[in-house]
């Protein structure tokens, strides 16, 4: 490529289940059992099980991806058979139990833990990382950026998963407006970025 030729577009973004009345998870200890592994690394453990509870309405749908958590992406069944191959590129899921009013209510959704961290932020361009690492505004350097992986975290805010922009796309065709995907960062001319993109 010579040094004058268009960049490939590129997009970074933040997946949450959207604000639609859908039911979501909340995690028990071993979410924090993850962030002491995501943080420290070993002699930590990551968990090999997780443990969550159903929120919401029980009259609700139950969302496909359920997790608000940035660092514990949750996927359905559905999702894993069609996904699965791609995610294991750069993570590895593992078994959720979810439970309403204390008995186990779903065992068929998997927590995605992304074991793939790349260096590829632009440190001098990006905010300064927060006490966990989280920046308010992120740029990425375009020729780091692993983009053949559907997604990835970051030295500087290792408890955050980042999706590229294709996984981000083929997932919101897959989910509709239950899914919501924030632009963290994209070199396309005029982008901007959601003003909260950590927030819930």
């Amino acid at each position: 490529m010579t040094e004058n030729a268009p960049q490939p577009e590129r997009a970074v973004y933040r997946l949450l289940p959207s604000r639609r009345d859908i039911r979501t998870v909340r995690f028990d200890d071993s979410l924090t059992q993850l962030k002491r592994w995501e943080f420290h690394g070993p002699p930590q453990r990551r968990p090999d099980h997780f443990g969550a509870e159903w929120l919401g309405e029980p009259g609700w749908p139950k969302a496909e991806f359920p997790s608000t958590y940035p660092d514990a992406p949750v996927f359905s069944r559905r999702l894993v058979e069609l996904l699965g191959d791609e995610l294991a590129t750069a993570g590895t899921l593992l078994p959720l139990t979810v439970t309403e009013g204390g008995a186990v209510a779903d065992e068929d959704y998997r927590v995605y833990v992304v074991d793939t961290v790349v260096d590829c932020v632009d440190t001098a361009r990006s905010s300064r990382p927060g006490p966990t690492g989280e920046m308010k505004r992120t740029v990425f350097r375009p020729e780091a950026l692993p983009t053949r992986l559907p997604a990835f975290r970051v030295p500087q805010f290792p408890v955050g998963v980042y999706w590229n922009g294709w996984a981000a796309d083929r997932l919101s065709g897959l989910l509709g407006d239950h899914l919501e995907a924030r632009l963290v960062w994209s070199n396309a001319p005029g982008s901007r970025p959601h003003p909260f993109v950590w927030g819930v």
